[in-house]
């Protein structure tokens, strides 16, 4: 009696499970969709062949869309991301210093911003439409002996960004020394700092290691290029408190510049960003935690004319605007408060396409998705295993960005200096790291001619995440 019982459960057991991998089988979604919650493209249905399923890709393929197209799928994710949150290890502090955020930012929404950040005085277009911003840029100068070129007839630069590379200031012992914990965190108004966090000497040392290892996958010539993002909540923390604080600060950059190889080259977000924000810019959100795109771009200005190379113009773009962003922290605020979302359409005739085991194409896809009014209208999210965009112009360079979802808006600024912009997210839930991928990143970098890699990375990938520390490296 004891076995028939246990014969009818593991039975009954197995006919549940077929069951549940039928329903996404028959009623998914055959042509992926997408996902808002992770803010990337779910996997197509594949297309069954002997080579594929020989080489176990078609298997692997199945096996994704089955998990992206389970019934329910969403709830399940929330509420693991609910029981992630009642178990994660952020402290009583960081819990507190949040929760006042979102109820500044919510107070926001009734008596607006004291710095101005998001407000427009000028008659703005509704959701959806087409124009060509009129953002005034303080950009650089060119050269005299350097004519002004329109971004779709020529390329910008021939050489970023090795060659014209400043020369190196001499380094400062105690800046080189990593037993020193460098610090990120806000200034006060009486000239005092709070840290927010912490980067140690192991930490650094696992990163500069990661990246001089990128910089010797490359031709000689080549550059590793590293920014580290902070999120919108680190950035507005102080923008919505100035009585009792100035501005950010990190220290971490010049350490990691002054410890990498030669041809790594590390920028600073917090530097560069702190006196647009002060100016009243939209360069992060405030309904959402990524930056903006105008941030994005203002990295990208400060990489290029660093290195001497003329910089495109924010305004040089098309932009499709939606006046009534909201993003990933709307459910935190109040629903009256909402971002202007801006996405740039190409400067040239701009193809995409999604790769796998290394040089096998996946699909065509869309370079940007205007119509979204969501942060997914860049590259419309995240294409895994690899994103090619073949930009139209001909500088005879390729660049790689490793980066999270941050890395989505700052692609469209860099692609005129570039043939093709590559693009991989090396996060855990990507399909580069379940088996998508099927060749380590440095074959990659040859098949796809990269002389350039960008790490565009934030908070929660960046100095002391496994992703800069092992993960990185563990794929090249």
């Amino acid at each position: 009696m004891g076995r028939k019982i246990s014969f009818l459960l593991a039975y009954w057991w197995c006919m549940l499970l077929l069951v549940l991998g039928l329903i996404p089988l028959c009623l998914g979604n055959r042509e992926g969709g997408v996902s808002e919650t992770e803010n990337r493209n779910l996997q197509a249905a594949p297309q069954f062949s002997l080579a594929a399923w020989f080489d176990g890709s078609f298997m692997s393929e199945l096996e994704t869309y089955l998990s992206d197209q389970m019934l329910g799928r969403d709830g399940i994710l929330s509420v693991s991301q609910g029981m992630l949150d009642v178990f994660n290890v952020t402290s009583e502090k960081d819990r507190i210093v949040h929760a006042d955020i979102d109820e500044e930012l919510d107070a926001m929404a009734n008596a607006g911003a004291k710095t101005g950040v998001g407000t427009d005085a000028e008659e703005t277009p509704s959701a959806g439409t087409v124009l060509n911003v009129t953002i005034v840029v303080e950009d650089t100068p060119l050269p005299e002996s350097a004519p002004t070129v329109p971004p779709t007839e020529a390329p910008l630069a021939t050489e970023v960004p090795a060659s014209a590379a400043p020369t190196a200031a001499p380094v400062d012992p105690s800046v080189k020394d990593l037993s020193i914990v460098r610090k990120f965190g806000l200034i006060r108004v009486d000239g005092s700092f709070t840290t927010r966090f912490n980067f140690g000497e192991d930490a650094m040392k696992r990163t500069i290691a990661s990246l001089n290892a990128y910089r010797a996958a490359l031709p000689e010539d080549g550059s590793v290029i590293f920014t580290y993002i902070p999120y919108s909540y680190d950035a507005n923390e102080w923008l919505l408190d100035t009585d009792h604080f100035s501005g950010w600060r990190s220290d971490v950059e010049p350490t990691l510049q002054a410890n990498v190889d030669d041809g790594v080259y590390i920028f600073s977000t917090v530097e560069e960003l702190r006196s647009h924000m002060e100016a009243g810019e939209q360069v992060y959100y405030k309904v959402d935690h990524h930056w903006s795109g105008l941030g994005a771009f203002y990295l990208q200005r400060k990489m290029m004319t660093s290195w001497g190379v003329p910089s495109i113009a924010y305004a040089d773009f098309e932009y499709t605007v939606h006046e009534n962003f909201r993003g990933s922290l709307s459910t935190k605020v109040s629903k009256e408060l909402s971002d202007r979302l801006e996405v740039p359409d190409a400067l040239a005739p701009t193809h995409a396409y999604v790769y796998r085991k290394l040089n096998r194409l996946v699909r065509e896809t869309k370079y940007m998705e205007p119509e979204r009014a969501t942060y997914m209208a860049f590259l419309g999210g995240t294409h895994s295993p690899f994103y090619v965009a073949v930009t139209g112009f001909h500088t005879g360079h390729s660049a790689l960005v490793v980066c999270d979802s941050f890395g989505n808006a700052f692609v469209p600024y860099i692609a005129p200096y570039y043939d093709k912009v590559c693009l991989v997210d090396l996060r855990d839930s990507h399909d580069f790291v379940t088996g998508g991928g099927g060749a380590p990143l440095r074959d990659y970098i040859r098949e796809y001619g990269v002389d350039d890699v960008y790490f565009i990375v934030s908070r929660g990938t960046g100095i002391n995440s496994d992703y800069m520390q092992y993960t990185v490296r563990k794929y090249l």
